[in-house]
């Protein structure tokens, strides 16, 4: 943000014209895609110019990492208030699951524009700007999940990486589904997936 210096911290006016511009970005992805989601664009829906679009993100680049920062910000937020209710394992990773495809479900359009993102920034070299690189952050916390549940008898024997690969990419599936396609079920998958989660972790007769 340009008008920020390391000692200075933003004014509340240019914290909400700020959160403005990416709301904007957010809407502009959802509807038009990355390759219609300009500078110019967002701008105009933000009723301003680009100029002042490029006074508070360095670029284009820097408005789209805030728009995904943004949005895994927000939805880490509703995730960790689930966790902080939970008294058990299994009522942390059921809260945890449920808060995040609670929030796919009512911020389609975040998750719209997480995806476009995502799956077409590139880095100078032409690979994926948000590919990931060494340990994936998400699937490590799921995964710290499941290891407790392990580690206070609450959860049986199984692979607790393999079975957070597995489970996330089942979130993941959910976001693209619902993106997709209108008519689908996120509640009747959000069941569905829980009794697989249950009978995954659940500890068994020797």
């Amino acid at each position: 943000m340009r008008s920020e210096s390391p000692d200075k911290a933003p004014t509340f006016t240019e914290s909400a014209r700020r959160s403005q511009i990416i709301g904007c970005a957010i809407a502009t992805l959802s509807e038009v895609g990355y390759s219609g989601a300009s500078l110019a664009e967002i701008a105009r829906r933000a009723q301003v110019s680009k100029g002042v679009v490029l006074y508070y993100f360095d670029s284009k680049d820097d408005l789209l990492q805030q728009v995904v920062i943004d949005v895994y910000t927000r939805a880490g937020e509703a995730i960790e208030t689930r966790l902080a209710a939970a008294s058990t394992a299994g009522a942390k990773v059921t809260g945890y699951l449920e808060a995040n495809l609670q929030f796919v479900g009512t911020h389609t359009a975040d998750v719209r524009a997480v995806v476009e993102i995502v799956t077409n920034a590139r880095r100078p070299d032409g690979g994926l700007k948000f590919s990931p690189e060494g340990e994936d952050p998400v699937l490590a916390h799921f995964e710290q999940l499941l290891r407790d549940g392990q580690a206070s008898n609450e959860f049986g024997s199984f692979d607790a990486h393999n079975l957070a690969v597995m489970i996330r990419g089942a979130v993941d599936t959910a976001s693209g589904r619902l993106i997709a396609d209108p008519s689908f079920d996120l509640e009747s998958y959000t069941r569905e997936l829980m009794t697989v989660v249950e009978l995954a972790v659940h500890r068994r007769s020797p």
